[in-house]
């Protein structure tokens, strides 16, 4: 029988601080960001394990951090009004729960680990606004472009699959 148990987020191991490192360059909204402000985030980092189908955040649940995938996949889906939605399967070095860093707010879908489980770095909330937004002007606004695009791409998938299937 498979071990369905979820591990605890833990502390990022400094033997793995070069490959994340790697991995926040490549979020658009830190892009350009100077190595020693990203460098000094790593310490702050979580990493957590999810096995296959595990479910890693909840729509509706409140959330207060970014995941940003390592290994593995997650998918990414939405109910409304009874319908579910697929939006997107994520890999390395994608992320999701940007909307979280700007404010704790309730996730706007679920998010379930891929076929072959997911390993995901954690930035949180607190690490964002007492670090990157000290040090980054214009971090939010970034941010922001990014959840906007994200949103729009949400709104056009649903859209999409209600004129595929008229109620």
């Amino acid at each position: 029988m498979e071990d369905r148990r979820l591990s605890n987020p833990v502390e990022l191991d400094p033997k793995q601080y070069d490959p994340a490192l790697g991995l926040l360059k490549n979020i658009e909204f830190l892009d350009g960001v100077p190595d020693d402000i990203l460098k000094s985030i790593l310490p702050k980092l979580q990493y957590q394990q999810f096995p296959k189908s595990a479910k890693i955040l909840f729509q509706g649940e409140i959330a207060n951090r970014l995941f940003l995938v390592c290994k593995g996949s997650v998918v990414i889906t939405a109910k409304e009004k009874g319908k579910s939605f697929h939006l997107a399967e994520l890999k390395p070095p994608q992320y999701f729960g940007e909307i979280s860093l700007l404010r704790p707010t309730s996730a706007t879908a679920t998010v379930t680990a891929g076929e072959e489980g997911a390993n995901v770095l954690i930035l949180t909330y607190e690490v964002f606004q007492t670090v990157l937004v000290l040090k980054i002007p214009d971090i939010k606004e970034r941010l922001q472009k990014v959840i906007d695009a994200r949103l729009a791409q949400k709104k056009q998938v649903k859209d999409a699959e209600n004129q595929e299937q008229p109620e």
